[in-house]
């Protein structure tokens, strides 16, 4: 052998050693239960959020993210599988990944499939009944060990109502069910740093949904003096059946100002906990080798319309949510604009940790608008959801599509509405002339797009005599 040919293969040797060598991408997945945008990086002054606020600035902030399905379960499963809800049919809280999908291969199962350790705490999955054996190595999500915390889960889901109020606790929350659960993923992180194994790690933390537990240390940054007024428009033409949540029914805050002080002490709590996960990253120094992404399964409604409280809307409120990159091959600072959906969390992410994307995904990689190459400003959003009619016992269903300029929804009961990206969600524009081309394309989007599955849709429970749908 010529020496051209043995420095050849010396060097194949060398670089092919050294790309074995190479770190892989590991993964920590944040999903939060029913934060909105109520956030000092999305631009509230009021809510204290630093840990968010600095993920953010680390990496990629996308304005314009939205759920699939403004309700726990169809959103989540729609997350972990990359399939829409009206795909297979879920629209409650009941359906599981795998009985929706079941040969789908889900997110985190990725991962198992190439060698990673995979590991779930919390509020990943709607619920711990509904883990997936072969996606994890590890599942956890029991009750939490706070007697504050327990007290208020009591009062909630076994013999209280749905009215929104705040919870204080006397403790630190370390206790409490994403006290403990953040904690096992911070263990998970630092034993696979010494072990040098790749990681996927998803920690599912349950605040800020209902009931509002925190420690008081969090209420006392929110006092209810300090709420801003809360002004709105008077709604236009806004059909009926879209002013309903889950929570519909149930009587009203004594005190919005009181109430949102509960949600924002919470969103307070939810941030201090993220930020112990983001703490062991840097102690690490793991940020090089780590994709960190952060997002919420819905929306939440603070109250506005006229007093809608929670999600289940295909409002702006209900269905835009947090959704944040940093890390393993993100640019830091940047800010994408663009309506995206939380479908295509799922391939961005496989694509950004040089795995093999599975077939059969509905979303799309975001990894062209995270590095800047290119915003698609024809991007759309779709969402879903069932409103209940109790006078005629029947669910009617919504479809809703946002572009860049509008939001249309059609209502299976023959309401459409039309709100314009400018002028916010209270006059609606259906059936103007002026704006006849936008409702025109909205139309032909939806129409274009996947019909629903049969399925069973979730109702308010306090609407329906015999409360048929569980926890939310």
């Amino acid at each position: 052998m010529t020496l051209m040919g043995r420095l050849f293969l010396l060097t194949l040797f060398l670089t092919g050693s050294v790309a074995m060598a190479a770190p892989r991408t590991n993964v920590l997945l944040i999903v939060v239960d029913d934060l909105n945008t109520h956030l000092g990086c999305y631009g509230n002054p009021t809510v204290q959020s630093p840990n968010l606020d600095r993920l953010a600035a680390r990496g990629v902030r996308f304005d314009r993210a939205y759920c699939q399905y403004a309700l726990c379960n169809p959103s989540r499963v729609s997350l972990l599988s990359g399939r829409r809800p009206e795909a297979g049919g879920v629209y409650d809280l009941k359906v599981k990944p795998r009985e929706a999908f079941p040969a789908a291969v889900l997110l985190p199962q990725v991962f198992h499939q190439n060698g990673f350790f995979c590991a779930g705490a919390g509020k990943v999955h709607h619920a711990r009944s509904h883990q997936d054996a072969l996606s994890w190595d590890v599942y956890s999500d029991g009750d939490g060990e706070d007697d504050g915390e327990n007290a208020a889960l009591k009062d909630r889901y076994k013999g209280g109502n749905g009215t929104p109020k705040p919870w204080v606790l006397d403790s630190d929350g370390s206790r409490t069910r994403d006290g403990l659960n953040v904690r096992t993923i911070a263990r998970h992180i630092g034993e696979c740093a010494d072990r040098g194994t790749p990681f996927f790690l998803a920690a599912g933390l349950h605040k800020p949904h209902l009931p509002w537990t925190a420690p008081r240390r969090f209420y006392d940054l929110y006092p209810a003096s300090s709420i801003p007024a809360f002004e709105e428009p008077a709604m236009e033409k806004v059909p009926p059946i879209a002013l309903q949540t889950e929570l519909s029914g149930f009587a009203a805050p004594d005190s919005r100002a009181s109430a949102v002080s509960g949600y924002y002490a919470c969103i307070s709590f939810t941030d201090e906990n993220v930020g112990l996960l983001l703490e062991v990253l840097d102690q690490r120094n793991l940020w090089a080798t780590t994709l960190v992404v952060l997002v919420s399964d819905n929306g939440f409604h603070l109250g506005d319309h006229q007093g809608l409280w929670s999600k289940l809307t295909t409002f702006e409120n209900g269905t835009r949510v947090p959704l944040l990159m940093a890390g393993a091959g993100i640019p830091k600072g940047r800010v994408v604009r663009q309506p995206v959906e939380l479908l295509d969390v799922y391939p961005t992410i496989v694509e950004l940790a040089g795995l093999p994307v599975p077939e059969g995904l509905e979303g799309k990689s975001l990894v062209p608008a995270i590095l800047g190459r290119e915003e698609n400003r024809e991007a759309r959003a779709f969402s879903m959801i069932y409103h209940y009619n109790p006078a005629a016992d029947a669910d009617v269903l919504g479809r809703s599509v946002r572009t860049e300029g509008f939001r249309y929804t059609e209502w299976s009961d023959t309401s459409r509405e039309l709100y314009v990206a400018t002028e916010g969600e209270y006059s609606n524009r259906a059936g103007e002339p002026s704006v006849s081309g936008l409702e025109e394309e909205g139309a032909r989007h939806l129409r274009a797009h996947i019909q629903p599955k049969p399925g069973n849709p979730n109702r308010p429970r306090a609407l329906e005599r015999g409360g048929r749908p569980g926890k939310e």
